[in-house]
């Protein structure tokens, strides 16, 4: 219960803050840059935004890629994947460096004991990232929810229905929501891992950014590279290399444990180490620091 109450503070400092509202409203703004529509006679793709601007009424209610549930899934393709490391930074960086620069981490210590201290800040990092991002998508689905016509609305079959949307527009939300929500918890880990030995709120933010843009540009490449001199193409490499790049975690959203593919395997197997790697280093570092952290 002693944990939980901690956690709950953290809480309130991490959501109740500028940070969180920016880190959300960001999320919003970046959902709008994904992929909408590729004009096939200039080879041209336009973003959610200028699709809005680019394509009148008749022609959006015309093309089923349109439907608002299926720019809703697009949302996290855009630039968002790049500055995701940084918007998620926002809700704790806030509280947290400024817990550290003005001296009071280390009464906060003394008092909650060091790994209750450390775990309620890890997890209030996570939900604060994954939540910042989650509502971001909400405020971006309400929008072109409003904006963008149902996919019912274009006279489909009912059996391409039926394969596309099973379950109803909702469950497609719900779905996309829930690997927002892992996709920017997941994103919070390399900058409250830096938090442990750095106090610079831009290093902090900036730093994550560079190092997953060069990881995500490496995974790229390898897999363009595995499409042109491998004769021999297996989609295991293919699976083996998504997993590894530093979206993966979306793929968490829609993984079942009753029927686990080679994907989703190497997805778990790699975010799980991921998660570990970053949580145990941060209590490492912070335990062999002799000012307790401050």
């Amino acid at each position: 219960m002693k944990f939980f109450h901690t956690l709950r503070q953290d809480l309130n400092k991490t959501l109740i803050n500028a940070g969180f509202v920016g880190a959300a409203v960001m999320t919003c703004i970046l959902a709008f840059t994904g992929f909408a529509y590729r004009d096939e006679s200039n080879d041209k793709s336009y973003s959610i935004f200028e699709a809005f601007f680019s394509f009148d009424r008749g022609f959006i209610e015309s093309h089923q890629q349109f439907a608002w549930t299926t720019l809703f899934s697009s949302g996290l393709s855009g630039y968002i994947s790049m500055f995701i490391p940084i918007i998620v930074a926002f809700p704790f960086m806030v509280s947290f460096c400024a817990e550290r620069n003005n001296g009071l981490m280390r009464f906060t210590i003394t008092r909650a004991g060091k790994m209750r201290y450390y775990l309620s800040k890890f997890t209030a990092s996570l939900l604060g990232g994954g939540l910042a991002v989650a509502f971001g998508m909400i405020l971006f689905g309400i929008v072109v929810r409003v904006v963008f016509p149902s996919i019912f609305s274009y006279g489909l079959d009912p059996e391409y229905l039926q394969w596309t949307v099973p379950d109803g527009e909702m469950a497609i939300v719900w779905r996309v929501l829930f690997s927002s929500f892992i996709y920017g918890a997941f994103s919070t880990l390399p900058a409250f891992f830096l938090s442990s030995f750095c106090r610079n709120p831009y290093i902090i933010t900036c730093l994550p950014f560079m190092l997953v843009y060069v990881w995500q540009t490496a995974i790229s490449k390898m897999i363009t590279k595995i499409f042109e001199f491998r004769t021999d193409f297996d989609e295991h490499y293919m699976d083996r290399l998504t997993a590894f790049a530093p979206d993966s975690s979306r793929y968490l959203a829609s993984v079942d444990f009753g029927e686990l593919t080679y994907l989703h395997k190497c997805v778990l197997i790699f975010n799980g180490a991921y998660f570990a790697v970053f949580l145990a280093g941060f209590i490492i570092i912070m335990n062999l620091r002799t000012d307790q952290g401050a």
